[in-house]
């Protein structure tokens, strides 16, 4: 079992209004608990006890949250996820790794994606986040408020990277590394949250109470 992972958490928050303003998103509170804390808790529930965080934004006031639980890959200007990832690897001392976004919530099983094997992505079927008609003859026939789209699967952020990819010094591990290493599929029917906007964190905190 991989008991390494990279964090991502260099992103701003500027969509989530003044808490983001005030916090990096890694810190912004659901329920009253910081998403950072979510996360390492998971994690752990697997047994990674190496966890690196690709940090930027407001990264002290990360540092000053965490203290010496974790490790800090910190950078002083934007390198893209696949930069953050290869910045971090210094700390990462076996082949494979967890790599995950701090924003993107979920309850995936860590043991079944390790049995799969690096180089996977997590995907979750795609919530259309607005209603979806079904047109006849100029007509709406159906329409669904919505609604969960069945051959749809996207990224949930969520991944399990081999430390021999050829990560860059800066870019993307969307765009410049996935087209290349053509990952496995890991299909979660899960839990899958992710915090981009104001009303996505208002959404995250009725679905994650108690």
């Amino acid at each position: 079992m991989a008991k390494e992972a990279v964090i991502l958490c260099g992103g701003s928050g500027k969509r989530l209004g003044k808490i983001g303003e005030e916090l990096p998103k890694a810190l912004v509170p659901i329920n009253g608990k910081p998403i950072i804390d979510y996360q390492i808790e998971w994690l752990k529930k697997y047994g990674v006890d190496n966890i690196v965080l690709a940090c930027g934004h407001k990264r002290e006031k990360i540092k000053e949250h965490l203290g010496d639980s974790v490790k800090y890959a910190f950078e002083d200007e934007p390198l893209g996820t696949g930069g953050a990832v290869k910045n971090s690897l210094k700390y990462i001392k076996g082949e494979e790794f967890f790599c995950l976004n701090v924003d993107d919530i979920t309850d995936i099983d860590l043991k079944k994606l390790k049995g799969l094997g690096s180089n996977a992505v997590c995907l979750a079927r795609y919530r259309c986040p607005a209603g979806v008609a079904k047109i006849e003859n100029g007509i709406i026939s159906e329409f669904r408020e919505k609604p969960v789209l069945d051959n749809v699967w996207v990224s949930c952020g969520v991944y399990m990277l081999n430390k021999k990819i050829d990560f860059p010094d800066r870019g993307s591990i969307e765009y410049d590394i996935f087209p290349k290493i053509k990952p496995k599929a890991f299909k979660h029917e899960g839990r899958w949250i992710t915090i981009n906007t104001q009303k996505d964190l208002e959404e995250a905190e009725k679905a994650m109470k108690g």
